[in-house]
């Protein structure tokens, strides 16, 4: 399997440029399903996590009101927390180590696109931030229980402006997600292949934005995201002139 190398700060974030990222992002997908960057497809995301990654999967309610997408147990624990909608309160339940938990609500095909991009998540903390929540057990404390918890608004920044711990790693698991979910390399080749279309200016981002969706399985919103970081868009959804370079 892949390893990715970096450099991590003093409090043991790693030290990763959007570059970096999908820079691992290629390479685990070169690894794992390397058809998917000759002939773009969607990546097999429950295989990559459970086979490739071997970590263990499984489905809970992670609160009450589905505000927890997910979660990633680093080391095995009796102390994880999910709501019970039996009890209607907050219970403790056994995972081992490297377990994904996805909440229950994201398991209907409506919620497909943000299963997957969840999915994603979870297996860039396992990949980027294991060396993180390495801990002694002999010293470990309820509150530094060695898991994660991802919600809805994934990162915030406190009132000075800067991104905490927390935030970077939540930042790095949504770039890695992205990298792994649409290959930077195949993402490219597929603008390549269809901007060659006779579309007017005015509707082409959103034309790609839709084949970019279709082609990798996931939302709307994920594709645009993807196309604005590459610089194939731009932020008021037009197209840049990196197109130029692509079609070269």
């Amino acid at each position: 399997m892949y390893q990715p190398s970096f450099k991590i700060s003093k409090t043991g974030v790693p030290i990763l440029s959007k570059a970096k990222i999908d820079f691992i992002g290629e390479n685990l997908v070169q690894d794992f399903q390397p058809e998917a960057l000759n002939h773009p497809e969607p990546i097999d995301i429950d295989k990559f996590v459970e086979f490739y990654l071997g970590m263990t999967l499984d489905f809970q309610h992670l609160s009450h009101n589905g505000i927890y997408l997910g979660m990633t147990i680093f080391n095995e624990s009796d102390k994880v927390i999910i709501y019970s909608p039996a009890t209607n309160r907050a219970e403790y339940i056994y995972e081992p180590a490297r377990t994904v938990i996805i909440d229950k609500q994201l398991t209907t095909e409506k919620q497909r696109h943000r299963y997957r991009f969840t999915m994603g998540h979870e297996a860039a903390h396992d990949i980027l931030h294991s060396g993180y929540f390495a801990y002694d057990p002999n010293q470990m404390t309820l509150f530094d229980a060695p898991m994660i918890q991802c919600r809805v608004d994934n990162y915030s920044t406190n009132s000075n402006g800067k991104r905490t711990d927390r935030d970077w790693l939540e930042w790095q698991a949504n770039a890695l997600s992205s990298a792994i979910l649409m290959p930077q390399s195949a993402v490219k080749k597929v603008v390549k292949e269809e901007v060659k279309t006779s579309l007017p200016q005015g509707i082409l981002a959103d034309y790609l934005t839709h084949v970019v969706k279709q082609t990798f399985d996931v939302s709307y919103e994920a594709a645009q995201i993807r196309l604005k970081e590459l610089n194939i868009i731009t932020e008021d959804t037009s197209i840049t002139e990196n197109i130029k370079a692509l079609l070269s």
